[in-house]
């Protein structure tokens, strides 16, 4: 079948909409984490995670069966956070460790059983002197994934998912994309984390790939990710390790 693509401008992000008549897709989920500040106070690291889901790859199932573990915990309405639940904050600040800890264990297994790919960008900002240099380096690797997905998956049209909650970040996409993939892509319409599981494993990553990154410069964990990971060491045994194998 002849693929239909109707491209429509619209909002600041100028992003593209297109209609899909039985047209196997893949999906983008994007999330980021830290800014594009240079300053002292700034985070140091801006990390941007990536994952990739081919539509085919059907994962109703599995997203039926955590809504129903989180269910029989209580939490028939979690949208999973990995930073707050780490740091006991935002809707998280009653739950002792043990409760947030099957809380993390059953993304986990999500994350472990789901069919996806993922890349994680990383700009550590002792290298960079302005947010220019940032977007620059941004671009360039956002362009390599794209070079590797097109390398690694026959022609189909590819849905990003992104809350659009930095408009630079948006921008990068937006430009990088329409140069790889012309018309056959877009961005969904009010992406909200809460309705996608798989969004909710790009913001797992991108805190893990945050705390990866730290240790990998001799950095110390937080107080309050040494308590709840137990170590670093067990931090990677039994979470990184798990993750790297969707690694792109």
């Amino acid at each position: 079948m002849r693929r239909k693509f109707f491209a429509l401008s619209g909002g600041s992000t100028a992003a593209l909409a297109f209609q899909m008549m039985n047209e196997p897709t893949l999906s983008l989920f994007v999330d980021e984490s830290g800014n594009l500040s240079v300053t002292e106070d700034s985070s140091r690291f801006y990390i941007v995670s990536l994952v990739l889901h081919d539509q085919l790859d059907i994962i109703d199932g599995l997203v039926r069966e955590l809504d129903d573990a989180y269910g029989a915990m209580g939490l028939s309405s979690l949208c999973f956070h990995a930073g707050p639940l780490i740091r006991r904050e935002e809707g998280y600040e009653h739950m002792n460790w043990e409760f947030r800890s099957r809380i993390f264990s059953k993304m986990m297994a999500f994350a472990r059983r789901a069919p996806f790919h993922y890349r994680c960008l990383y700009v550590d900002k002792h290298f960079v002197d302005s947010e220019e240099q940032i977007i620059a380096k941004l671009t360039a690797d956002f362009s390599r994934f794209l070079d590797d997905v097109s390398a690694s998956f026959s022609p189909k049209p590819v849905k990003v998912y992104y809350d659009c909650g930095q408009a630079v970040l948006t921008n990068v996409i937006h430009t990088a994309m329409s140069e790889r993939f012309g018309g056959e892509w877009a961005f969904a319409q009010g992406v909200r984390p809460s309705r996608y599981k798989l969004f909710q494993v790009a913001d797992l990553i991108c805190t893990a790939s945050l705390i990866e990154r730290k240790l990998e410069e001799g950095l110390q964990m937080t107080k309050s990710e040494e308590v709840f990971f137990g170590g670093s060491r067990n931090f990677k045994r039994k979470i990184l390790r798990t993750l790297k194998r969707k690694q792109m």
